[in-house]
């Protein structure tokens, strides 16, 4: 049995268990945060509208929108791509007009999607009046996961690499090698993050195994 990688490990949870506790701080400090902006993003947009309206003037959705690039799309895509050429806003019955234009469906088949489309797109579309929404651009965030997921695997890559080249090193050469070599950890302990990642990639194990037909 590994004592020194099971303490190094048992550290590493301690460690991670105080991140976990102070990021649900501050995102229960965030969520409140983020509540107040949604209600003064709301009022604005209700401002405008109300404003709007009274100098009749509703928002509505440009009739030079570029039809080809609605081809082979869901409704959710489509209504996406409205938005994003309509300077954020979607407004119902302009969109209705352009589908139709398109020949997408009827009228009736045509509501009928956009509302389900709408319903399933909640984390897209924010409501500002009736018949008008708001579109609200979530794809940078799932870039920035995919962007941390990728960070999260490179030590990971990096230490299978050089297993693959050299077989023979030992975790504490591989973590002498990535100092050396300027690895970027992320702000972890490297020799924890080195020894975790060792043994779930089941190289402790392989080392026990060889010591032991040694």
């Amino acid at each position: 049995m590994n004592k020194e990688w099971i303490k190094e490990t048992n550290e590493l949870l301690e460690d991670w268990e105080a991140q976990r506790q102070a990021l649900r701080d501050k995102y229960d400090q965030l969520a409140i945060e983020l509540i107040d902006l949604d209600q003064l993003i709301q009022a604005g947009h209700e401002m405008i509208s109300a404003y709007m309206k009274k100098h009749a003037s509703e928002p509505t959705t440009p009739s030079n929108i570029n039809l080809e690039s609605l081809a082979n799309k869901s409704y959710p895509q489509m209504l996406i791509e409205i938005a994003k050429q309509s300077n954020g806003i979607l407004n119902v019955s302009d969109t209705v007009d352009i589908l139709l234009k398109a020949n997408i469906g009827n009228e009736k088949q045509i509501r009928h999607n956009i509302d389900t489309a709408l319903s399933r797109s909640r984390n897209h579309f924010a409501r500002i009046g009736r018949g008008q929404y708001r579109f609200t651009n979530n794809i940078q965030s799932k870039k920035k996961e995919e962007e941390k997921t990728k960070e999260r695997s490179g030590l990971r890559e990096a230490i299978i690499d050089l297993k693959e080249k050299n077989p023979q090193m030992t975790s504490k050469e591989v973590l002498n090698y990535l100092i050396l070599s300027g690895f970027d950890f992320k702000g972890r302990r490297p020799a924890s993050a080195v020894n975790l990642t060792w043994g779930y990639l089941g190289y402790a194990k392989e080392g026990k195994q060889q010591s032991l037909l040694g």
